[in-house]
């Protein structure tokens, strides 16, 4: 998801430790104009990918240019409709329709939807009851499920440990890596400090990437230059 995302809309999704009642905001960078998804890193992998697919919503829907204040937890029509991107985005009601062509739904078809698309049972109960495949009280019933209990009840236990190992890691936005990984190469950053955003040992890092190359006087490169790159000029910011 987090490739998804900085490919298709090249906006960097970052992944940090945080409480576990926080899930996930989009900022923009005043300066440079980057727009950075700033999610949890969190054992529940598709509650991440819910809360990527939401700050998206936000975005797309030009949330951040707009003075609008919104509140942790208040169910303004701003989270509503991201919520139902969200939900649209990562289960199409199309792929629910094809993959299903009468009512004869079951938990193990839930269970399906849920490791095909790497989704809640909750979106996937929603999207099931809007197809009108199932009906409110199964919809009430499957929600409360969890994706962990379905991949251990239906055999996928191992792919969801997978997930949520992958998840629970703290991740650095591709853009600002990339960049900086550059900023060594040129000698302007540190092998320690790149090492510590990779989560790496600076000696396998150093093994990896090579030996730096110091700046001359006439290289853009040098004590000042930015990480991030003006989002319109493709270019540091000044």
């Amino acid at each position: 998801m987090h490739e998804l995302v900085h490919v298709t809309i090249e906006v960097d999704v970052i992944s940090i430790d945080v409480p576990e009642t926080e899930h996930g905001l989009s900022m923009r960078d005043p300066v440079t104009g980057r727009v950075v998804i700033a999610v949890a890193a969190t054992p529940h992998p598709m509650r991440q990918r819910s809360s990527i697919a939401h700050e998206v919503g936000h975005v797309v829907a030009g949330d951040l240019d707009r003075d609008i204040r919104l509140a942790p937890g208040e169910r303004s029509p701003e989270e509503i409709r991201a919520d139902a991107f969200a939900r649209h985005l990562l289960l199409p009601l199309d792929a629910v329709h094809h993959r299903f062509a009468s009512a004869s739904v079951v938990l193990t078809d839930l269970s399906d939807l849920v490791q095909e698309f790497e989704v809640s049972p909750y979106i996937a109960a929603i999207q099931l009851r809007t197809a009108g495949l199932i009906d409110g009280e199964t919809c009430t019933a499957w929600s409360a499920r969890s994706a962990a209990n379905l991949a251990t009840t239906f055999g996928w236990g191992s792919q969801y440990r997978a997930l949520a190992a992958d998840s629970s890691v703290p991740r650095a936005p591709q853009s600002l890596m990339a960049r900086a990984v550059e900023g060594y190469r040129r000698g302007v950053l540190g092998i320690g400090e790149l090492a510590s955003w990779y989560g790496q040992s600076p000696t396998e890092l150093a093994n990896e990437l090579g030996t730096a190359q110091p700046v001359d006087g006439d290289d853009e490169w040098d004590d000042d230059a930015p990480l991030f790159l003006d989002a319109e000029r493709e270019e540091p910011a000044p």
